[in-house]
C-alpha cells in the first residue's frame, strides 16, 4: 500500500512539472485508473460519465469491423477554449487494469449531451467550418512533429452536405487516428429536433 501511495505521489509531481510546460497538449502515454482521477483534477476537469460497455476499433487504420469491448471514464476539460469543449475518454479493459485507448474528442455526442433547447447553438456551430478546420490543422501539425508523416490519409466526403477526413500514424506501441467530421447542412428530424455532426477527434489505440 505504501508503495502504491509513493507511486501516485511521484506521478503527481511529474504531472505538475509537465503541465507547467505543455499545458493542454496531447498526452500519448498510458495511465492507470488509479492515476487518471488525479491527472484530470490537475487539468481542471470534471468527470462526466462512466460507461460499462463501449467498443473501440482494434485496428482503426485498416479494419472497421473488429471491436475491443472496454469500460470508459469521460472527463470534460473545463479550461479548453474550443467550442464544443474537449472531452477525454479513457478506455480500459473490463477489469480496469489496462488502458486500451484514449480519445480526445471535440464533438457533440458524449453520453451526457442533450440537443434539446440547443438549436441556436447548433446553427452557430454549423457556420464555423473554418474554425473546425483550423483546429484540425493545428492538431495535424502537432502530430506530424511528434510522429512524422501519416501512414494513411483520406478525404472521405467533400460535398454540399458534409466534409469528412481522417489520417493515421503508427508505432510499436500504438495507433493514432486524427479525424474531422463536419455537417454543412443541418438535418431536422420531426419530434426529435436538429441532428448534426461536428467532430474533431484524436484516438490513441494501444496495441
Amino acid at each position: 500500500m505504501m508503495k502504491m501511495h509513493l507511486k501516485v505521489a511521484v506521478f503527481i509531481a511529474i504531472v505538475l512539472i509537465s503541465n507547467s510546460v505543455i499545458g493542454q497538449k496531447l498526452d500519448f502515454g498510458k495511465i492507470s485508473v488509479n492515476e487518471v482521477g488525479v491527472y484530470e483534477k490537475i487539468q481542471h476537469s470534471t468527470l462526466m460519465d462512466t460507461l460499462d460497455d463501449f467498443g473501440i476499433l482494434k485496428n482503426p487504420q485498416n479494419d472497421l469491423g473488429t471491436l475491443v469491448q472496454t469500460k470508459a471514464l469521460i472527463f470534460k476539460r473545463n479550461d479548453d477554449d474550443f467550442d464544443p469543449q474537449l472531452h477525454v475518454w479513457y478506455h480500459y479493459n473490463k477489469d480496469w487494469t489496462d488502458l486500451k485507448g484514449k480519445r480526445y474528442y471535440w464533438g457533440l455526442y458524449n453520453p451526457s449531451f442533450n440537443s434539446k433547447g440547443k438549436e441556436k447553438w447548433l446553427k452557430e456551430l454549423s457556420k464555423n467550418e473554418k474554425g473546425f478546420k483550423a483546429k484540425y490543422k493545428s492538431l495535424k501539425k502537432q502530430l506530424k512533429s511528434e510522429f512524422g508523416k501519416p501512414i494513411k490519409k483520406k478525404i472521405i466526403a467533400d460535398n454540399n452536405n458534409k466534409y469528412i477526413e481522417n489520417m493515421f500514424w503508427e508505432d510499436d506501441e500504438k495507433i493514432i487516428g486524427l479525424s474531422l467530421s463536419f455537417d454543412r447542412k443541418l438535418k431536422e428530424i420531426p419530434r426529435i429536433g436538429i441532428f448534426a455532426k461536428f467532430k474533431i477527434e484524436v484516438m490513441i489505440t494501444y496495441k
